[in-house]
């Protein structure tokens, strides 16, 4: 990718070359010609001037000055210079090829001079076979043309000056090609070692370190958002896996306990199938007692999973509605306990929670307030609202607990009791659903005695 950059900027810089310097080169060919033909007319008409004197006269020592003078002149300048009379007859040339007294009148410069034009152009000239500027102006005395002055200048000397200033432009643009180069290679260096970093922390990523991070810092803001999109990624994919991890784990830890139980009490009762058939319907009945254990636990497991899966949408729900319908439920089997359940509710409480949250936190509190509620006490649910958050309790009158257990009450797998018949992972799963609808769980020892368990829902 870095020398694909460097192409296409070094592709561009050659185009912007290309675009500038080709007309740039045409136009210095045009003023460089313009320039010569200039001069040359300048220096035309000073010649005409000297010689209108002798070409009038007719003399030859008046045409050996001017012959002299246009030597000179040729010699400094590297023109050729040729002066014709009326008729277009040579009396003055500065080229010893020339022979004064040679007819020039069919030349179309001269032509066009005689008849009182100034005339300029280019063209190849059979006589010297190369290209030519030519400038012809008319020497004249009033109204009278007395001859021609023509002046010839080799084409080529225009093709080297404006070859030298185009070899001075091509060492410019070589230079700049030479730079852009560099730069080019040093912002794509710039770019491709920022992605190769990424790629780098990509490798080691799927390659199971999942703590490692692209760097932030530095580099394009495309490069940084990139990055920050992938420390996103890593995030979530590390979390995810970590909470796969758990799960393997706590379900592998608390299975292998019911599950060694219960082959136990199956093998005890394939033992006493025939000999105590009385004695194996009890492990029978064990058994049965073991397997709802594992499905309540099996359950909770995959609750509380789904739960931390991902983000999950919250509803406006009526709380009020629940607590009255839980209640209802769990009437009866509070009842055979010898313990009454109460509600002090409003008549409606709404607030924002994932689905089936407040009625499963109602549950998990009643089911155990029932395990330490004593017989004849009660056990009440109680709504309360305020602006920003309905709080949702269910209070018992049993022994409470210790300070360093209402800590860790919400953890997973943890039990008061050594005994109880619970999975310990009830408060976890209420834990994990009010915290996914943007609340709070809390345990508080009431006094005398007594827990107050509570879940704080937003308000809708």
């Amino acid at each position: 990718m870095r020398w694909r950059l460097v192409a296409a900027l070094l592709g561009l810089t050659l185009v912007v070359l290309l675009v500038h310097d080709i007309p740039l080169t045409n136009y210095l060919r045009t003023v460089e010609n313009d320039r010569i033909v200039t001069a040359l007319e300048r220096d035309s008409f000073v010649i005409a001037g000297r010689s209108e004197e002798a070409l009038e006269a007719g003399t030859a020592g008046k045409s050996t000055y001017v012959q002299d003078a246009i030597k000179s002149y040729s010699a400094k300048s590297g023109a050729r210079v040729v002066i014709t009379d009326n008729k277009g007859i040579a009396i003055a040339t500065s080229d010893s090829t020339d022979t004064v007294g040679t007819s020039f009148a069919s030349r179309k410069e001269i032509a066009d001079a005689l008849a009182g034009k100034v005339t300029t152009g280019r063209r190849f000239s059979s006589t010297l076979n190369h290209q030519i500027l030519y400038v012809a102006v008319p020497v004249l005395n009033g109204s009278r043309t007395l001859g021609v002055v023509r002046i010839t200048f080799p084409a080529s000397a225009v093709d080297d000056a404006v070859t030298a200033r185009i070899r001075g432009i091509s060492t410019v643009a070589g230079i700049t090609l030479l730079v852009a180069a560099l730069v080019a290679l040093i912002i794509a260096t710039g770019v491709t070692s920022r992605l190769t970093k990424l790629r780098q922390v990509t490798e080691e990523f799927s390659n199971g370190d999942f703590s490692v991070r692209a760097e932030l810092s530095g580099g394009a803001p495309e490069i940084q958002s990139l990055a920050r999109s992938f420390n996103k990624m890593a995030d979530q994919l590390e979390k995810l896996i970590a909470q796969q991890r758990a799960f393997a784990a706590d379900a592998s830890h608390q299975l292998r306990t019911p599950l060694t139980a219960l082959t136990l009490r199956l093998e005890r009762v394939s033992e006493l199938l025939a000999l105590d058939p009385v004695a194996a319907a009890d492990r029978l009945d064990a058994a049965m007692i073991e397997t709802d254990r594992l499905q309540r636990l099996v359950e909770g497991l995959l609750v509380l999973s789904r739960s931390e899966a991902k983000a999950i949408d919250t509803t406006k729900q009526d709380a009020s509605a629940f607590a009255r319908e839980r209640a209802e439920n769990w009437d009866a089997l509070a009842a055979e306990q010898g313990v009454a359940i109460a509600l002090t509710i409003p008549k409606v409480a709404y607030v924002q929670a994932i689905s089936g949250a407040v009625e499963q936190v109602i549950d998990n509190y009643i089911d155990n307030a029932l395990e330490v509620a004593p017989e004849g006490s009660t056990i009440t649910i109680s709504i309360s609202v305020d602006p920003d958050f309905t709080k949702i309790s269910v209070l018992d009158e049993g022994p409470g607990l210790p300070p360093a257990d209402l800590a860790r009450a919400f953890n997973r797998f943890w039990r008061a009791r050594s005994d109880a018949h619970g999975s310990g992972i009830g408060l976890a799963i209420v834990d994990r659903l009010v915290d996914a609808s943007g609340g709070r769980a809390e345990l508080v020892n009431r006094s005398p005695s007594g827990l107050e368990a509570s879940a704080y829902f937003p308000t809708a």
